[in-house]
């Protein structure tokens, strides 16, 4: 069996025809495979294609590789190596043709080595994915996997962790031949398809991914927390008022939290958030409370900003918009737009006087902590008719 170098401190080599999988969960993840990883298919003379994305875009990538890869410009000037943009390489908001994008790959392995060059190596950032993509993508890996067999080809996919629940992991695990993981600094690639030895390698995989993804969420959770505290006590104007805010936005993030982990998926539809919050205000006439959207999926942690953000719009609204008076409405309606999500937030029939005096925590966390977590645009307009906030995000941070 032939074999090619992987580059990863602590796995020497693979064989050709390998499907690799990772589970990424910062940048420095990333970057510390997919450096070493090229830089050993480039000097073992294969053709390399890499396809990023954030949080390691391609100008990003190509600075990392420039400085590891004495003569990069020179083999990427000859083409031996090839950096796109996700968005220019996929057709990421369409449907997913497994069939040619499977093609596609494995004609490139065979020009390739007509051009002389030793072999093939691809890595892919998956993060573009949209729910309602996944089954499809995952046929596409499938295909992959069968392709790749006897060719001269090594190819690597990743995954963020934050964006894959614990049924997505097993998805992705079983659809490729290894995964990729750290092992007390250095790297470990363990089989995961094949012979029952195989099997049980996997299993051990899976259960040492869960653990990572539990504890780095739980780190992210208490993290949340924390700011939560530190920021209601600067707003209370009293221990009482305190406690109050301060349990009424933990039983927010419980009610996330409870809502990630019910389908074992870590991820939640964006209706099932609205109505979640709101279910309690509505009226008979189901005219007080009116919610109108597309299906959208969030994963764990624009859920979880997204959820304290309504959490504070909804507290707002009880306390001084359009669910504290009689007659009042609101209307919360969500669109798909070019390069994400535009979410509504309309009160009516509420008569403000003035726009509120101070900033609040609410109005911080909109206005301050969702540009800074999801990259959202905020807008935020008080007039006599009521609160009207106008959220964006772009699709790919969600």
């Amino acid at each position: 069996m032939d074999y090619t170098p992987v580059g990863l401190a602590g796995i020497d080599e693979l064989p050709w025809g390998s499907h690799l999988c990772q589970f990424f969960a910062s940048v420095d993840d990333l970057r510390e495979t997919i450096v070493p990883y090229f830089k050993a298919g480039l000097e073992n003379d294969e053709r390399c294609l890499l396809v990023a994305m954030d949080p390691l875009g391609a100008e990003d990538a190509r600075s990392a590789l420039r400085a590891a890869v004495g003569d990069f410009d020179r083999r990427e000037l000859a083409k031996q190596i090839e950096i796109h943009d996700v968005r220019t390489w996929y057709d990421a908001g369409g449907v997913i043709d497994a069939e040619r994008m499977a093609g596609g790959l494995l004609r490139s392995e065979e020009q390739s080595r007509a051009d002389g060059y030793n072999g093939f190596r691809t890595n892919g950032n998956t993060g573009w994915l949209r729910r309602e993509q996944w089954t499809n993508f995952q046929d596409y890996e499938t295909r992959v996997s069968l392709g790749l067999k006897g060719r001269r080809m090594i190819s690597m996919c990743s995954y963020c962790m934050d964006s894959c629940g614990p049924r997505d992991v097993l998805d992705v695990v079983r659809r490729h031949d290894v995964t990729v993981g750290r092992d007390r600094g250095g790297w470990t690639a363990v089989a995961t398809s094949g012979d029952e030895v195989a099997r049980r390698s996997a299993t051990e995989q899976r259960l040492s991914l869960l653990v990572q993804e539990l504890e780095h969420r739980i780190k992210n959770s208490l993290a949340t927390v924390q700011a939560l505290a530190g920021s209601t006590i600067r707003s209370a104007r009293s221990l009482d008022e305190f406690g109050k805010s301060f349990n009424g936005r933990i039983e927010a993030l419980a009610r996330t939290h409870s809502m990630l982990i019910a389908g074992d998926q870590g991820h939640v539809v964006l209706r099932e958030l609205v109505e979640n919050e709101l279910a309690m205000y509505g009226d008979e006439k189901a005219d007080r409370v009116t919610i109108a959207g597309p299906d959208i999926v969030l994963s764990a942690q624009p859920a979880m900003a997204f959820g304290m953000a309504l959490h504070e719009l909804t507290t707002n609204a009880v306390k001084h918009g359009a669910l504290s008076a009689r007659g009042g409405k609101l209307e919360v309606v969500w669109r798909r737009i070019a390069d994400g999500l535009a979410f509504e937030w309309i009160e009516k029939d509420v008569y403000l006087l003035a726009q509120p005096a101070r900033m609040g925590f609410g109005t911080q966390l909109l206005r301050r902590l969702l540009p800074h977590q999801l990259g959202a645009r905020v807008d935020m307009n008080f007039d006599s008719g009521g609160l009207r906030a106008k959220i964006e995000i772009p699709l790919d941070r969600a």
